[in-house]
């Protein structure tokens, strides 16, 4: 907040400002907790003027330009310059009286010592102020070769540029008059407090301050700086607002290293959740953040789909919701990784007892409780995703995308016996039905189809021990198991994808017939070898190269990383950036069959 100065200097900032036409009589100026302040000399209503400046006491681009003729700069770089040259160097200052009553020193993170600035490691603030610096001394080097005629260089050194930025950053008035930065005198003293209401209002020749809300006499008349969370004020002003109710967690999302960016960035553009940047506050996600991370996991099945889907039409609100379950649960597994590794990147560190060293304590200590906020609010939400997803296997109903499952499949019935259904639509011609389930949830197990599933299946877990595949290999020959079995709890999950065709199956590219060169190939190599060991496991005509391909396409198009902390026996993990699976954290990994 505002810096303190002399009680003589305040008074001829007054004397100032009442000799050039403002309108001050409802004010009285003097030190605050925070520095200078100002009050209300007797009780204001609201809605009532309490102050009104004339115009030619606000610094504009204009006046700086006048003032500064030769320097051929403009913004906050001008601004910066005119406020070195005000302060330091002219010698019979109009602006004296004013640039006498600003703070010295402007304790921003520009300004920090090196144990406070290591307060701020793990934050998003710590590359904000590095990219500050970064920018500012660019800007510095260009003012000096500028304004060489205006300051001498030995009196324009970086400290005072840092210095004049900071009085922009904590004192200016962004697009105020007339599309400049401005310094507004008076108003640019009150101190900040969140949500207050102040109007003030630009006339021909002034600009007048009225009161949002009744102040009493010796009241501080405070400002408000606008929606700025405790990062911004640190970060342009110099301190925190205590239980600031607009604080938030800042993310920049980037995935342009995605081999599908750019068929990804057509679907975000189109479903008008493209925005990169997203604010996380303690009450809850951001609008667009969970639809562009939906599309951020998807494979190159769901882009390939879902392009289809929306071509030449701009889709509904609910076209998120038809994505399936596996999308939804991989976005939240994603945001928690993301969260996760920031929230371990706020480790323990050793307490600064200065005044910088607690503010900067307060926004990290702000910055984790948001954090561990949303993590627990993701983990709630994981649960309930997953307790959906039982729920709709249980009951016969799956939550598949569109594009994947197949049509007019029956609902299974109440009873748990294993009458069987002649209207199954994914029977292979052995007569064999879906066998119909109990209403009562079935184990985790039954959702998600993985190398843990094997155990269900004595005679494949034997065969697959005997023999050295691949795990991707080892799921699909599973996938053509369940398929074949009617018994099997995966079986009704399973045939719900038999008309579900993979784009590598269909595409006719180079790509298509070196994938299916490679699939054939692989076949090959298990076929016979397994029929031929294993004839009941792997009956010849359940394992063709066909169905084999199909298979292999539906493992590759509904992989998901279940982490751990969701799992009952397993360890923890996480989806990661770009659809890959991160394997790093153990989990339980496999297909999301409901």
């Amino acid at each position: 907040m505002a810096g303190a100065c002399g009680d003589e200097l305040l008074e001829q900032f007054r004397a100032w400002l009442e000799e050039n036409g403002a309108a001050l009589d409802k004010l009285e100026f003097r030190r605050s907790a925070h520095g200078n302040g100002v009050f209300a000399r007797a009780p204001i209503g609201e809605g009532e003027e309490y102050a009104r400046i004339p115009k030619r006491l606000i610094i504009t681009e204009s006046v700086c330009r006048e003032e500064l003729r030769e320097v051929e700069l403009a913004g906050r770089a001008l601004l910066c310059t005119f406020l070195v040259h005000q302060r330091f160097v002219s010698q019979d200052s109009f602006w004296k009286p004013y640039m006498d009553i600003l703070p010295s020193d402007i304790p921003t993170p520009l300004c920090f010592t090196d144990a406070e600035l290591g307060l701020l490691k793990g934050t998003p603030m710590e590359h904000a102020v590095a990219d500050r610096r970064k920018s500012l001394q660019s800007e510095h080097q260009e003012a000096q070769r500028a304004a060489t005629a205006a300051i001498p260089e030995d009196e324009f050194g970086f400290d005072r540029y840092v210095w004049a930025a900071n009085v922009v950053s904590s004192r200016g008035f962004g697009q105020a008059m007339g599309g400049d930065n401005v310094l507004l005198p008076l108003l640019d003293m009150m101190n900040h407090r969140p949500l207050t209401r102040v109007t003030w209002a630009v006339g021909d020749d002034s600009v007048a301050f009225a009161a949002g809300a009744t102040m009493r006499e010796g009241a501080e008349v405070m400002n408000n700086y606008g929606a700025k969370s405790n990062e911004e004020l640190l970060l342009g002003y110099g301190f925190c607002a205590p239980s600031n109710p607009l604080n938030y967690y800042h993310i920049r999302l980037n995935y342009s290293q995605d081999p599908l960016a750019v068929a990804k960035q057509e679907i975000l553009e189109l479903t008008g959740a493209a925005d990169l940047d997203h604010y996380i506050r303690i009450s809850g996600l951001p609008r667009n953040l969970m639809p562009m991370l939906r599309v951020m996991v998807m494979t190159e099945v769901d882009v390939y789909y879902t392009q289809n889907q929306l071509a030449g039409k701009a889709p509904g609100d609910g076209w998120a919701q038809q994505l399936g379950l596996r999308i939804e649960l991989r976005a939240h597994f994603l945001l928690t990784h993301l969260l996760r590794n920031k929230l371990q990147a706020l480790g323990p560190v050793a307490a600064v007892d200065t005044p910088c060293g607690r503010q900067a304590m307060q926004y990290r200590d702000e910055t984790r409780a948001i954090l561990q906020s949303t993590l627990a609010n993701l983990d709630r939400a994981a649960h309930r995703l997953l307790g959906a997803g039982r729920a709709a296997f249980d009951e016969g109903r799956h939550l598949l995308p569109s594009y994947m499952s197949s049509d007019g499949l029956p609902a299974v019935g109440d009873s748990g016996d294993n009458d069987q259904s002649s209207d199954d639509a994914g029977t292979d011609g052995d007569g064999g039905g879906a066998p119909k389930r109990a209403r009562t949830s079935p184990p985790f197990a039954d959702v998600l189809l993985s190398r843990h599933s094997f155990a269900s299946d004595d005679e494949f877990a034997d065969a697959v021990e005997q023999v050295d595949i691949d795990e991707d290999v080892l799921l699909a020959l599973f996938v053509l198991r369940c398929q074949m079995r009617p018994e099997s709890p995966w079986h009704g999950a399973v045939v719900r994808l038999v008309d579900f065709v993979h784009p590598m199956m269909e595409s006719g590219t180079d790509e298509h017939a070196e994938t299916m060169m490679e699939m054939g190939e692989i076949h090959d190599a298990l076929f016979p070898l397994l029929s031929d060991h294993f004839p009941d496991v792997f009956p010849p005509e359940r394992f063709t190269p066909e169905l084999f391909l199909w298979a292999a396409g539906i493992v590759e198009a509904c992989r998901l990383r279940i982490p751990a902390d969701l799992v009952d026996g397993c360890g923890s993990g996480a989806a990661s950036v770009n659809g890959d699976d991160d394997s790093s954290d153990g989990g339980i990994e496999g297909l999301c069959l409901v």
